[in-house]
Formats: structure tokens, C-alpha cells, sequence
């Protein structure tokens, strides 16, 4: 047997375990109280941040009161699960403290509710990475900022995006509560919700203000010439997750502009009934007011104070009109103009269209070659032939876009048989990429 082989960590494995699984996640009772020992060790309650065994016992009954006493060896059982990963013991004070765990489970669950979105604090990280990466001249100092710097930066990343969006699920939330409150009240707290968004909206703004600083950090990242696969798979990562992050504030972005005009319309809704009382109080009010009486031996209704009365009726005049004979007295025909062209312009999309129809020629050409090699070999490596066409024409598009066409005609060909490697591709003309290695068999 090898003693010296390494045995791999397998999480699932370990926390399906029923023993580990209760040890780390306690139930409700017993996590409650670890939180109300942890706020009393925040505020300083406790000497040193030792507490006894009956600041422990006072915590369980302040959670949950008992029906029945406890006995104390229910406590005790408590608190012995407890000493696994969250509460330790000093020998010599017979006290009790915070294991490193108990603080990080008190602390993120506490970050994660209060939700301190703090944008400038995001854009800073990403000046300061900048800043270290400009001065990286090696690839040992690049693998030290992969793994560590911009490790520690994600997770920090994530939390702000997550409480940018809590931010707005409450604002939501509380919109959703309208029914609960009077016409006046729930206007109030209509405008305090739209006034909550619009500051949400504008700290997404900002947020992807800070955000454009990781599309800096990716253009430098483009121009290290890295031969080191590890490094390679480590920017590749990076460049994974900025792009994940993008996707998302994308996705924030469109829930606040969904949100913002049905809160407009509900504004709406709710001041049209408003509007539309105060016009009937006014008419009948004007109404009890007024007289009627007899004008021209017709009845009309008098306005008081001075208003004048409305006329309903107006008598629209006759015109005669004169329609002019087209045969006696014919249009002058219109002045064809000529737009002088723009030489410049006419050879500049000629060359373009002449550089499509030629790169769709190479394309072509390109595939024929590899059908023809494919039948004369029975077996072709694409991957190298990926290379070639990079090497002759320069052009990644004319290369992807042939090797795509290729793919495609294989899928629906039974005689060939596509089959892809776990083994990177390179070129030494090439570094900064690699594919899978891929080749092509004919079947009989």
C-alpha cells in the first residue's frame, strides 16, 4: 500500500455526513442562541469575550422559553455539539469563547441581511488590482495575483451585486403591499418606493461605472504572452466571471426598467379618480350657484361671478368652393435634381463588398481541401489544419468560420466520424490559443 498518496477532499462526501452536517448548520434553537451570544460579544458584555456556562443556558431560554424545565444535561448536550467548530474552552478561567467559524457564521449571515451596498468600495478594488497588475512583469508574480489577489475580490464582488438586487426585491416587495394602506397613505408610499428605485437605478449605474475598470483588467490580461497552461486556465476564469457579472447587472438592469413604468401607470390610476371628483364637485358647485332664465325666448343657464357661459353651438358659414380642372390647367413638371455621388464612399463599400465575396471565396476553397483530404486520407487532424489556415491567410474569422462549416457538414455526413480529444492544441506562432484536438475518420 502507498502511504505517501494524497487523498483528494471531496466536500459533497464529507458534509452528507449526518454527524458533520448538524455540527456546522445547528438546528434553530441552537443557532439562535450563538447569535445572541454573538451580539453581546459585539457590544462588549462579556470581559475579554469569555462568557460562563450559564451565559450559554441564559441564551437558550431567551430564544426559547421552556414549557418545561430543562434539565441540565440537555444544555450540556448542546453545548458539547457546540464545541466542534463554534464554541471553545479556556482550562484556566472556565470559560467559554468564539471559535474563527462562529464569528464567520454570525458575520456573514449578519453582512448578507443588512445588505451594505457600497459601490465606490467596489470601484476601489478594481483601481487597486489594476494597479498591481500594470506593475507585473513575471509570470510567478501574475500566478500570485491570480490565485490570491483577484481570488479574494470576487467573493466581495458577488456580495455587492447580491445586495444591489435585495435592494431591489424590498422595493418590490413593498410595493406589492398597496392593498394594506389608505389612498392617501399608499401614495406616500408609492413615492417613497419610486424615490427607493431611482436610487437602486443610480446606484446600478454607478455600480457598472466601477464594473467598466474589469474590462481594463481583461485588455491587460490579453496582452500577457503566457505559456504556462495553469496561468492560462487562471485568466481564462477571470475572463468568465467579468462576463457572468456583466450578465447580470444586464439582468438588473431590465427589472428596474420593467418596474419604474407600472409604478408610473399605478401613479396614474390612482390620481385619475382624484382628478375626477374634484371636476364634479366643482360642477355641481357651480351649478347651485347658477340661475336659469329666458334669452330669447329660449331657456339658458346663468354663471354667477362673472363667467361666461359656454356656446354650445356655432353656425359654420358656407363656402363655395372651386375645384380646378387638372386637363385646362396641368402641373408643372417637377425639376429632376441629381445627387452628385461620393467617389470616396462609392470605392470604400466597393472594397468591402470585393473583401466579403473574397473571404467567403477562401472559405470555400479552404473546405474543399479538407473534404478532399479527408477522402484521400480517411483521417485528417482539424486542429492542425485550424492552425494552417491561421498561418496562411492571418485571419481568425476565415479560420473559425471553416472549421464551424466543417463541423456542421460532419454532423450530417454518416461516413464521417468527428471524435475530440481531453489534449490541448497549440502553435508556437499562436501562444495565446488552444484547442481541443479534434480529428476526422472516414467509416466504411
Amino acid at each position: 500500500m502507498n502511504l505517501d498518496k494524497k487523498i483528494e477532499f471531496n466536500f459533497f462526501d464529507e458534509i452528507n455526513d449526518d454527524y458533520t452536517y448538524a455540527r456546522l448548520f445547528p438546528q434553530k434553537t441552537v443557532g439562535l442562541a450563538i447569535v445572541f451570544l454573538y451580539e453581546k460579544v459585539i457590544a462588549g458584555d462579556f470581559i475579554n469575550n469569555l462568557f460562563t456556562e450559564k451565559n450559554i443556558h441564559d441564551a437558550f431560554i431567551k430564544v426559547r422559553p421552556p414549557t418545561i424545565r430543562l434539565q441540565k444535561e440537555d444544555y450540556s448536550a448542546y453545548i458539547h455539539h457546540l464545541q466542534e467548530y463554534f464554541l471553545d474552552y479556556d482550562q484556566e478561567s472556565q470559560r467559554y469563547f468564539f471559535k474563527d467559524y462562529a464569528y464567520k457564521f454570525c458575520e456573514h449571515a449578519k453582512t448578507t441581511l443588512k445588505g451594505a451596498f457600497n459601490p465606490t468600495r467596489i470601484k476601489q478594488l478594481c483601481s487597486d488590482l489594476i494597479k498591481l497588475l500594470k506593475d507585473i512583469d513575471n509570470d510567478n508574480d501574475l500566478q500570485n495575483w491570480l490565485e490570491n489577489q483577484y481570488k479574494r475580490f470576487e467573493p466581495e464582488l458577488r456580495e455587492q451585486i447580491d445586495f444591489l438586487e435585495k435592494q431591489i426585491a424590498n422595493s418590490v416587495e413593498q410595493l406589492k403591499k398597496e392593498s394594506n394602506f389608505t389612498e392617501h397613505k399608499f401614495i406616500d408610499v408609492l413615492k417613497s418606493v419610486e424615490d427607493n428605485l431611482d436610487i437602486a437605478q443610480e446606484q446600478s449605474r454607478e455600480l457598472r461605472s466601477a464594473y467598466e475598470e474589469t474590462k481594463t483588467i481583461r485588455n491587460i490580461l490579453d496582452t500577457k504572452d503566457i505559456d504556462d497552461n495553469y496561468i492560462n486556465d487562471l485568466i481564462t476564469e477571470v475572463h468568465l466571471f467579468i462576463r457572468l457579472v456583466n450578465a447580470r447587472l444586464n439582468t438588473i438592469d431590465r427589472k428596474l426598467e420593467r418596474i419604474q413604468p407600472r409604478i408610473r401607470q399605478l401613479f396614474s390610476t390612482l390620481n385619475r379618480p382624484r382628478f375626477n371628483s374634484k371636476i364634479q364637485k366643482f360642477t355641481r358647485y357651480l351649478l347651485d350657484k347658477s340661475s336659469i332664465e329666458y334669452i330669447n325666448s329660449s331657456k339658458s343657464i346663468v354663471f354667477p361671478f362673472s363667467v361666461p357661459t359656454p356656446k354650445l353651438h356655432i353656425e359654420v358659414p358656407n363656402f363655395t368652393v372651386l375645384r380646378k380642372d387638372l386637363e385646362l390647367f396641368p402641373p408643372k413638371p417637377k425639376k429632376l435634381i441629381k445627387y452628385p455621388q461620393n467617389l470616396s464612399i462609392v470605392e470604400r463599400n466597393k472594397l468591402r463588398t470585393l473583401k466579403v465575396i473574397e473571404r467567403q471565396e477562401k472559405i470555400s476553397v479552404w473546405e474543399n481541401y479538407i473534404i478532399s483530404e479527408i477522402e484521400l486520407r480517411q483521417q485528417l487532424n482539424l486542429s492542425e489544419v485550424f492552425y494552417k489556415i491561421l498561418n496562411e491567410d492571418n485571419d481568425s474569422e476565415i479560420a473559425i468560420t471553416v472549421l464551424f462549416n466543417i463541423v456542421v457538414k460532419i454532423r450530417k455526413d454518416k461516413k464521417l466520424e468527428l471524435t475530440t480529444y481531453n489534449q490541448l492544441e497549440t502553435n508556437e506562432y499562436f501562444k495565446n490559443i488552444a484547442l481541443w484536438k479534434m480529428e476526422v475518420t472516414k467509416t466504411k
